[in-house]
């Protein structure tokens, strides 16, 4: 018998018994709805959790500190500064993008009639684009800048009149990137001094620099800061430490975390960022580090955590997938079954005309893998509209709504590509073995005894 009278076939026999076949496949496709379904709660449960762990901090990324100074290793070594040579060595780690320092200084802005304390980052600008920074306008920093800057969406509102007698703020309409922007490392700039305040002996000259890039909202710490290249941050703290060491009294603040001890060469800084190339390696690369004597941190520390939490509950919504999926393949498994029953004489009579037993098989194979494919297409279907309904009302069954920074509710379900593809394979694939015990069975009926069936 050929293959294509076979398919024909398969297809005319499940046509004949429509009602029957609707039920089973109405079965399959509950069953797959139900897998996809649930596992795709469970993805979006993981995805959340990475969602929520990146508004802490990018994932790819370890915060190094270097809290230990003069301290020893776990092996008893002393703990080296965290100098350029010592971040260098970290970005020729393996599974290592890259490292930066971090320089963090207080400056004052003057925008316009409006002035400001700032905290400047300063990094190495061939890492910005490694560092993930969300530049909403404008440009990130590039190896050619000097006085340029990014600025975060918030720092406008740290700029206010000095001139007004009551508080009187920057306008929150106030677009730097079109304003002329003036910053000095007297933080005194811009203000009038308070009764008793030193004031720097000499006149320090307010730098003009160009903004480049805005920083929209992400809820890290580039939202408050201004980024500047290293380079350009390093001249401005020399510059400060003069005027402090001077007597300028200029109310520099330093030794904040990410400040260098001196200008950052020579005795370390207190903060570094590495990149690191996938999340598998982010564990590997913090342990080398904390093994080095320094703090480490990154907020996958926390997925594992999350993931335990959440165990229980996704093993049980798997489960009730599974269940849904078995019951539906006991129901192929029935209507095979009544099938073989039904049209024992014709399975003796396709023998005795000369049809093999593979033929025969093949028959049910493809009755049963129709239904698989009806019912896995359809199943995914409805597993899309379910999701849709879960994230449309919000409905989380992890017991509680997760949020993004905007409001946002984070998707309740999710269904990539690959799990509508896998949900209607494995239809397939069930449905084909839950027909191999029925195809066997109209294989093994004697001719004789079908022939003589009423």
């Amino acid at each position: 018998m050929r293959y294509l009278d076979t398919l024909f076939l398969s297809v005319r026999n499940l046509w004949r018994r429509k009602l029957r076949t609707s039920l089973t496949i109405v079965g399959v496709m509950i069953g797959t709805c139900a897998i996809v379904v649930m596992i795709s709660l469970g993805l979006a449960m993981n995805k959340n959790f990475l969602e929520q762990l990146n508004q802490m901090g990018n994932i790819m990324q370890i915060q190094v500190y270097n809290w230990n100074s003069g301290g020893k290793t776990p092996d008893g070594k002393d703990i080296e500064p965290l100098t350029d040579a010592k971040i260098a060595e970290f970005a020729k780690m393996e599974g290592v993008e890259g490292a930066t320092p971090i320089l963090d200084l207080g400056m004052k802005m003057m925008v316009g009639k409006y002035v400001g304390w700032i905290s400047v980052l300063g990094i190495d600008p061939n890492m910005f684009d490694m560092l993930d920074i969300p530049v909403s306008v404008g440009r990130g920093l590039t190896s050619e800048d000097t006085d340029h800057m990014v600025v975060g969406e918030n720092v406008k509102y740290n700029l206010y009149n000095p001139k007004s007698s009551r508080w009187d703020p920057a306008p929150a309409d106030l677009n730097l990137m079109e304003e002329k922007v003036t910053i000095s490392w007297d933080m005194t700039y811009g203000d009038k001094p308070y009764p008793g305040q030193p004031t720097p002996k000499k006149k320090v000259k307010p730098v003009t620099v160009e903004v480049v890039g805005m920083v929209s909202q992400s809820g890290g710490q580039y939202d408050y800061s201004v980024i500047m290249p290293l380079e350009t941050v390093k001249k401005y703290k020399k510059e400060q430490d003069k005027l402090n060491n001077g007597g300028g009294g200029g109310g520099i603040i330093i030794g904040r975390a990410g400040s260098s001890k001196s200008s950052g060469e020579n005795q370390g800084y207190y903060q570094a960022i590495i990149k690191v190339k996938d999340i598998d390696s982010v564990m590997d690369v913090m342990e080398k580090v904390k093994n080095m004597g320094y703090e480490a941190y990154s907020p996958i520390q926390f997925l594992e955590e999350m993931k335990k939490q959440s165990a229980g509950l996704r093993q049980i919504l798997g489960g009730i997938g599974v269940t849904a999926f078995i019951i539906a393949a006991i129901g192929i498994a029935n209507t095979m079954y009544m099938s073989i029953y039904e049209r024992t004489r014709e399975i003796g009579i396709i023998k005795v005309i000369g049809a093999r037993l593979k033929d025969i098989r093949r028959i049910f194979l493809m009755e049963a893998g129709w239904i698989g494919i009806f019912g896995g297409v359809l199943g995914v279907g409805l597993s899309l509209l379910a999701s849709m309904a879960l994230n449309r009302f919000n409905i989380n069954l992890g017991g509680q709504i997760m949020w993004m920074p905007q409001g946002q509710g984070m998707p309740s379900s999710y269904i990539p590509v690959w799990l509508m593809l896998a949900g209607a394979g494995f239809s397939f694939l069930a449905s084909l073995l839950a027909g191999i015990l029925p195809a066997r069975r109209a294989m093994e009926l004697s001719v004789m005894r079908a022939l003589r069936q009423e």
